[in-house]
């Protein structure tokens, strides 16, 4: 009888298939469901002995009789090209568990259209093509689950690992969801760290449920995300609630100030790297290494100062993509470039700046940035920067001006 289930199960969403498409091949429902063509003959031939009215069309496929157990609710030509349309752009989506529970979802719609009406529906899905995600990236599988777990208050275990490559084990109270820029963000109290904090999916790497529930929390996600906005905080892993003196300490922390930023040169050394797979991560510390192992600051003639300047231009599309990376000084002109080094002129322009304080041995820099990249900031991606100079020198207590390319 156990043998019998995945069958059963196979037979009722064929039937629901058939009623979801005017025409349908044995080709493919064997694809779908990944079973052989005699294995659909078989199937086709069992329903249609229980009663099922399928009509066979040679050379083309098999269709049910017009309004065969069709529903009572009946959807309009512009309801059903919206339907249409949210399929494509959620077929886009780099969340496995939504674009695939859609796409169940929307052809057990589909099988609620009268004939001419599935036929419009796949003529006009033939005519849409949605060109985010070029290339159908997958990058989380955890969206639905996660939804689950918000509205029955349960409680999940994750292993996480932070933008700065920080590996970690947490369990979570999650408290909402929401999407930007093609990454879906998480929302979640974290019982290790005893704080909100915010947790990008596509940086979950194993997600288990706990048999544990919690109490919801009295807070809406609107005062959330306000929160956020205040404090410069709607960025992945970083707390919310906080002691008033650390809150107040944190606030001006992350104070940005607007300033004009003039044209200048640099001459250092510079690589190409991305942020993806932490490649970034490997690459520049080599390119410091390098700058500092072999002096090169002090073969730069006509230096301006002696602070270090860390470029980032070149941008590939944003700070997903590939960049070029620089280190370098500040100098009066490009006329006497240091065998082995390049220069950059760089055309200043309307910036964001901000004073990263902390220990540079602990991830500092690299944290401040992972922070940037949640915040919603009309950035120009032309070539933003950090500044090490004085009072970089002391590692453990360090500041770091950072200023961020804006339009």
């Amino acid at each position: 009888m156990a043998e019998d289930k995945p069958r059963l199960a196979r037979l009722t969403a064929i039937i629901t298939q058939l009623q979801s498409k005017r025409m349908l091949t044995a080709r493919e429902i064997a694809e779908k469901y990944q079973v052989s063509i005699r294995t659909v003959y078989r199937d086709i031939r069992t329903l249609e002995q229980s009663g099922i009215p399928i009509f066979t069309e040679e050379g083309r496929g098999y269709c049910l009789m017009e309004g065969y157990k069709l529903p009572p609710v009946m959807f309009t030509q512009e309801e059903a090209n919206a339907l249409i349309t949210a399929e494509q752009i959620i077929k886009k989506n780099k969340d496995q568990s939504l674009v695939r529970l859609y796409e169940s979802a929307v052809t057990k719609i589909k099988s609620t259209l009268k004939f001419k009406l599935k036929e419009k529906a796949e003529l006009l899905k033939e005519r849409i093509q949605v060109r985010n995600n070029n290339e159908n990236e997958k990058t989380s599988d955890y969206l639905i689950q996660l939804q689950t777990t918000i509205s029955n208050f349960q409680v999940v275990k994750i292993n996480y690992v932070s933008l700065s490559n920080i590996k970690s084990e947490r369990k979570l109270e999650p408290f909402a969801l929401y999407t930007t820029k093609d990454n879906w963000i998480l929302i979640a109290f974290c019982k290790t760290k005893n704080d909100f904090r915010s947790f990008r999916l596509d940086c979950i790497e194993r997600l288990q449920i706990e048999n544990e529930y919690f109490t919801p929390h009295k807070m809406t996600l609107e005062q959330y995300l306000e929160s956020c906005r205040e404090n410069w905080q709607a960025t992945p892993d970083i707390p919310l609630t906080q002691q008033q003196a650390t809150f107040a300490l944190n606030q001006k922390k992350h104070t940005m100030q607007k300033v004009k930023i003039a044209p200048f040169h640099l001459v250092g050394i510079s690589v190409r790297t991305t942020n993806k797979d932490a490649q970034a991560a490997k690459d520049i510390p080599l390119l410091w290494n390098k700058l500092m192992t072999e002096n090169l600051p002090a073969k730069i003639s006509n230096k301006r100062s002696n602070e270090i300047y860390s470029l980032y231009t070149e941008y590939e599309s944003d700070h997903t993509g590939y960049y070029t990376a620089m280190l370098g000084c500040k100098v009066e002109d490009i006329d006497n470039i240091p065998e082995g080094m390049v220069a950059k002129s760089f055309e200043g322009g309307d910036y964001l700046s901000i004073t990263a304080k902390g220990d540079l041995d602990q991830g500092l820099i690299v944290n401040e940035w992972a922070k940037i990249w949640g915040m919603d900031l009309n950035r120009a991606f032309t070539a933003d920067f950090e500044i090490y100079g004085e009072k970089a020198m002391n590692r453990n207590d360090a500041e770091v001006d950072i200023l961020i390319a804006i339009k």
